[in-house]
């Protein structure tokens, strides 16, 4: 081979790379949660979606679906610009600003959507970095050795990750990172000031490794291996990613997040019933009288030790949340965010500006009277109330692709079945967790969560777009 033909593989290779790089930064830099944090996250998801356009997507439905993401981030972010923009007396320009030109003197009103246009242009390198996250992982995964290289890199990572997490929680319980931790003091946060943040990212680790997990046992001989006691090649793998699943479910369940362990409990058993529904391990033989069953009693013994394991650590936790339903105070921020979204549901009050229109709808009956609330603790209010009906549009169309997309995987797929099975759980996960939190407004999380879905994605679509191109080239030689 050349030195041309190696270079969009090594290009490739050097990207994805620094995607992680950039990624793992990410995370530790609190998550991207302050402004500074969050602007030099973007800048550098930024920069490597230019280096991207220098590596073209070959796999037409993998370009495609580049293409639309990058589209839907423009779009988004003119809508938000548009929002920022000074309308004067329009129609559209939300009524305070009005009303403030009424009432100071000789002042003509901005009016402009958004309450705050400060705040909205803030929130954009939000808005952008997963995204561009995503578009990037797509130009990483090529064929199928890529996407699986960048999945284990975010998998080991995580577990990695949640391993540090574990040992700052034990020696240094009163550090976040290098600073005094303030928030959360008991949770493991890892390096994210709270902790359902921390559970949601604990949980897609968890997913990633388990899928690894379930790919080794389809190469091994469980019967063979307890015999033997062999534990090296595909076995030592074997155990690397049980610790690695065992040390994400450990993290995990320190947090004490209940929305987090729950999402994550429904998000593990689809997982592995989809992944039990075929083919586990290489066992075969005579021996195996009750064969046809093994198929059900693995899986019914998977779903078992899941459950098993979320009884006996998540105990704590359950106490925490029968002790404290009646007193959260987010389910009464429900019912006032939707207060605001009635008044706002057309063009939204601006992205990014919630902290300022909330305090108007506050129920101080029931949220009280301290404490600023900066999010609305559901994904879905929060972008509807800042969007608008345009959020509507974009987030349907983000989850048919997806779903799509990993659903048509998970069918069609046999080696790598399990990446696009993985990343459909890990899209039920942060789904139910944004219902009840905040976590994917946070760019660590986001980020991590659009680099593991764009993997599965390319194994989901990739191998049909070369089946398709086989295909044509078999009929042109037959014609």
């Amino acid at each position: 081979m050349t030195g041309a033909t190696l270079a969009p593989a090594a290009r490739r290779l050097w990207l994805g790379r620094a995607l992680l790089a950039t990624l793992a930064a990410t995370v530790l830099a609190h998550g991207g949660a302050s402004t500074v944090e969050l602007d030099f996250a973007a800048l550098g998801f930024a920069l490597l979606a230019l280096l991207a356009v220098t590596v073209p997507v070959a796999a037409p439905r993998l370009a495609c679906l580049q293409v639309l993401a990058l589209l839907s981030l423009a779009a988004l972010l003119a809508f938000a610009l548009w929002q920022t923009a000074p309308l004067g007396a329009s129609p559209f320009a939300d009524p305070a600003w009005k009303a403030l030109g009424d009432a100071i003197a000789d002042a003509a009103p901005r009016g402009s959507i958004s309450v705050a246009p400060g705040l909205t242009l803030a929130a954009a390198p939000a808005l952008a970095a997963p995204f561009l996250a995503f578009a990037v992982a797509l130009a990483c995964c090529q064929n199928d050795e890529e996407a699986l290289r960048l999945w284990r890199g975010l998998a080991y990572f995580g577990a990695a990750y949640a391993a540090f997490a574990i040992v700052q929680e034990v020696f240094w319980p009163d550090q976040l990172l290098f600073e005094p931790k303030r928030f959360y003091l008991g949770d493991l946060t890892g390096s994210f000031v709270n902790r359902n943040t921390a559970g949601t990212f604990f949980g897609v680790a968890l997913l990633l490794n388990l899928a690894l997990l379930f790919a080794d046992l389809r190469i091994v001989r469980l019967a063979r291996l307890a015999r033997r006691g062999k534990w090296s090649g595909p076995s030592a793998a074997l155990f690397l990613h049980l610790f690695a699943v065992l040390d994400c479910a450990a993290a995990l369940f320190l947090t004490r997040s209940r929305g987090a362990i729950g999402a994550t409990l429904v998000a593990t058993l689809v997982a592995t019933a989809m992944m039990a529904a075929r083919r586990l391990t290489l066992d075969r033989g005579r021996e195996e009288l009750f064969a046809r069953w093994r198929r059900p009693a693995v899986a019914a013994a998977a779903l078992a030790l899941v459950l098993g394991l979320f009884a006996l650590f998540a105990g704590r936790t359950e106490h925490r949340a029968q002790a404290l339903a009646s007193e959260d105070a987010r389910w009464c921020v429900f019912s006032s965010t939707v207060a605001a979204i009635a008044d706002y549901w057309p063009l939204g009050a601006g992205f990014g500006a919630f902290s300022d229109v909330f305090p108007a709808y506050r129920n101080v009956d029931c949220a009280g009277v301290y404490g600023v609330w900066d999010h609305a603790h559901d994904f879905f209010l929060e972008g509807l109330l800042g969007f608008g009906l345009p959020f509507v549009g974009a987030t349907a169309l983000v989850y048919l692709t997806l779903a799509a997309a990993l659903i048509h995987g998970a069918r069609v797929r046999r080696r790598l079945r399990f990446l696009p099975v993985a990343g459909l759980a890990a899209l039920v996960l942060v789904t139910l967790h944004a219902i009840v939190d905040f976590s994917l407004q946070i760019p660590g999380v986001a980020v991590y969560v659009a680099a593991a879905i764009a993997a599965a994605v390319a194994v989901a679509l990739g191998r049909a777009d070369e089946d398709s191109a086989a295909r044509r080239g078999l009929h042109n030689r037959a014609a």
